[in-house]
C-alpha cells in the first residue's frame, strides 16, 4: 500500500475563484480595479504571501513596499470564507473515497494556510478519506518546495511507498527533492508545458487516478 500526498489548489479543488474574489476585496479596499481570474490564477502556487504580493504589484504596486498589513487583510477576510467559489475538480470524492478503500493512506501537502485549508477538506467531505495534513503553517517559515512537507505529511500515514500528485512547477519541484515519484494532474495550475514537468504519470480525469496508481506500484523501483 501507498502513502498518497495530493496538493489542495489546482490537484484536489479549484479555488481560484474564491482567492481572487478575496484579492479583489482588498484591491477595492485601496482604490484598486480588479483583476481578472486568469491573471489571479497564474499567481498561484507559492504561497499567500506571495499572492497577495503579486496582486498588489500588478495593480499598482505594493504600497510602502510592506505586503504585511495587506496580507493579514487578505488572511482574514478568506478565512471568514474559504468555501463559497471552491469546489473539488470532477471525480475528486470518488477517486479519493477508492483509493482509500484499496488501503492507501491519503494526506494533503499545501502551501495554503491551514486554517482555511482544513475548513475546505472538511467543508468539501474530503477529510475523511485524506487522513493526514501538512499546510503553510504546519512548519515555521517552510513551503513546498522543501521536502520536509513531504516528510510531514507523510509522517502521519502507515508506513508504505509515497506518491505525491499535484498540477505545478512547484509539486514536481517537491516530488523531485523529496525523490518520490510525481504524478501530474493536467487541468490544474501549472504554467509550463507538461513535458516540462517531471513525472512518472500524468491524468487529466480524475476517475483514472486509482487504476494509474496501481499500475505506478506495480512498476519496478
Amino acid at each position: 500500500m501507498a502513502r498518497i500526498l495530493f496538493d489542495l489548489d489546482g490537484t484536489l479543488v479549484h479555488s481560484t475563484p474564491t482567492l481572487a474574489a478575496t484579492g479583489n476585496t482588498v484591491l477595492a479596499g485601496l482604490g484598486r480595479a480588479p483583476l481578472d481570474l486568469a491573471t489571479v490564477t497564474g499567481f498561484v502556487g507559492k504561497g499567500v504571501r506571495v499572492l497577495v504580493q503579486r496582486m498588489l504589484a500588478a495593480s499598482g504596486g505594493v504600497p510602502g513596499d510592506d505586503v504585511t498589513p495587506h496580507l493579514e487583510h487578505f488572511r482574514t477576510l478568506y478565512a471568514a470564507d474559504p468555501l463559497t467559489g471552491t469546489e473539488p475538480y470532477p471525480g475528486v470524492p470518488a477517486a479519493l473515497a477508492a483509493l482509500a478503500a484499496a488501503g492507501h493512506g491519503l494526506a494533503v501537502c499545501t502551501q495554503k494556510p491551514n486554517e482555511p485549508a482544513l475548513s475546505i477538506l472538511r467543508g468539501r467531505q474530503l477529510m475523511p478519506p485524506v487522513a493526514g495534513f501538512t499546510g503553510g503553517d504546519s512548519i515555521a517559515g517552510v513551503l513546498k518546495p522543501d521536502p520536509r512537507m513531504v516528510a510531514h505529511a507523510a509522517g502521519q500515514l502507515p508506513p508504505g511507498v509515497i506518491l505525491f500528485v499535484g498540477d505545478s512547477e512547484t509539486d514536481a519541484a517537491t516530488a523531485e527533492a523529496a525523490g518520490v515519484p510525481f504524478l501530474l494532474y493536467t487541468e490544474g495550475y501549472r504554467h509550463a508545458p507538461v513535458e516540462d514537468l517531471p513525472h512518472v504519470a500524468r491524468f487529466s480525469d480524475f476517475a483514472e487516478l486509482p487504476a494509474l496508481v496501481a499500475e505506478v506500484l506495480a512498476e519496478p523501483a
